[in-house]
């Protein structure tokens, strides 16, 4: 019954819905879907989450965007012929970020959800709790009898300022405080006799604190935005609030237990520039530095050893009139796993992202957007009990938000 155990609970930390490395979140905004390379972005509220640096060169006044994305998914994993499979959508993603700029200042908050952020609904289970209740049970028919339902979520706050040191170079720097929740049930008919119920159920929750330190230079040549942001490791100490199943407590799973699930420091650099003074080019590289980071299994805290994992992207931003501007942008994601560390829940895979984009301004005060990417996904082998899993992804996404500016 341990590898059951070991299976199931391996899902508080592996429910990421789109990431650049493990578990950190890129899609933060309607902005990131339109164009993922934001890392120069100056002119709208999103650089609070790409950018804080950029926030003091934007124009005087409050600013505010609210955002929300629709996510489309399909995991899947193969075992000897069988598959797996996932597509629970993603209905509700929120984003928010509000900027106040005053001459060379400028104060900065903002909400996402910056790890996890879905459901996951494997109807027929998966190829690792199929392979853990064959082999704890021996009773296939049990093994193949199973669903899977999985949640996890970490959100955060964003509360920050920037300052112009000269017209060019600005500096800034912000706190972000996150808080994680997951929960989990396994339902297989026939496991009540050693465990005291057809299931095994968990809640789990978390907080952190990390900070974020900036710094963008626009303008020493005519057109040109140069920019550098880190953002600090934020440790996190998952803790059961609720376990249900007998099996839970034989093997030290009990409510009040804590492990590791840190969110690793984050290196992202820009250049931007702008030509004709409504076209702007971007290039973003993101360093996910996940050696770092203790990210633990939570039966037993054995710590799941990933590499380091990078990004890079292209995009552009027209803006055609006054009224609509369209955007367009790509980005190549090198994740950290290996063949042995990985998800058959919620894969970890190499992937290409595209992404487009329009906005359209009703008011000098009011803008709409929305934008569409579709993720593409290297499918990869993974070695789990001895056995070779075949795993698979495919994401949409489709979002919608709205920029005010009231002053």
């Amino acid at each position: 019954m341990k590898k059951i155990l070991t299976a199931v609970l391996t899902l508080s930390c592996a429910t990421a819905i789109f990431a650049g490395g493990i578990d950190n979140k890129s899609n933060l905004s309607t902005g990131y879907l339109r164009n993922p390379s934001r890392a120069t972005e100056t002119k709208r509220p999103e650089a609070v989450l790409y950018n804080i640096g950029g926030t003091s060169f934007m124009e005087d006044g409050l600013a505010f965007t609210i955002g929300n994305q629709f996510i489309f998914k399909e995991y899947t994993n193969e075992l000897n012929n069988t598959e797996y499979k996932d597509n629970k959508t993603v209905l509700f993603f929120p984003d928010v970020e509000a900027v106040y700029k005053k001459d060379r200042w400028a104060v900065f908050g903002g909400f996402g959800v910056f790890a996890g952020g879905g459901s996951l609904d494997y109807k027929n289970g998966t190829a690792a709790t199929f392979l853990a209740l064959y082999g704890a049970t021996s009773l296939p028919t049990i093994a193949k009898n199973h669903s899977l339902e999985a949640y996890s979520a970490t959100m955060g706050e964003i509360l920050g300022f920037s300052y112009n040191v000269t017209e060019n170079i600005s500096l800034a720097a912000a706190g972000r405080f996150l808080h994680a929740s997951s929960n989990m049930k396994l339902t297989a008919p026939g496991i009540a006799s050693v465990n005291g119920r057809d299931s095994i159920e968990y809640e789990a929750s978390g907080c952190g604190f990390g900070g974020i330190f900036g710094v963008n230079a626009k303008d020493f040549i005519p057109g040109l935005t140069l920019s550098i942001q880190y953002q600090t490791i934020t440790k996190l100490k998952i803790e059961f609030d609720t376990v249900k199943g007998k099996m839970a407590s034989a093997f030290g799973v009990t409510e009040g237990n804590k492990y590791k699930n840190d969110l690793p420091a984050v290196l992202t650099l820009g250049a931007g520039y702008s030509l004709f003074d409504c076209l702007d080019l971007s290039l973003s590289c993101n360093y996910y530095f996940n050696k770092q980071a203790t990210m633990q299994n939570p039966l037993g805290g054995s710590d799941l050893k990933y590499n380091d994992s990078w990004e890079i992207g292209l995009g552009c931003d027209w803006q055609i009139n006054n009224q609509i501007g369209v955007s367009a942008g790509a980005m190549y994601t090198k994740q950290g796993a290996k063949s042995d560390v990985n998800s058959a829940f919620s894969p970890v895979l190499d992937s290409i992202v595209t992404g487009c984009g329009i906005e359209y301004r009703f008011a000098k005060q009011v803008m709409a957007t929305a934008a569409y990417m579709h993720c593409f996904y290297n499918s990869k082998d993974y070695e789990y009990f001895n056995n070779t899993i075949e795993l698979g992804k495919n994401i949409d996404m489709v979002s919608v938000g709205i920029t005010v500016k009231p002053f």
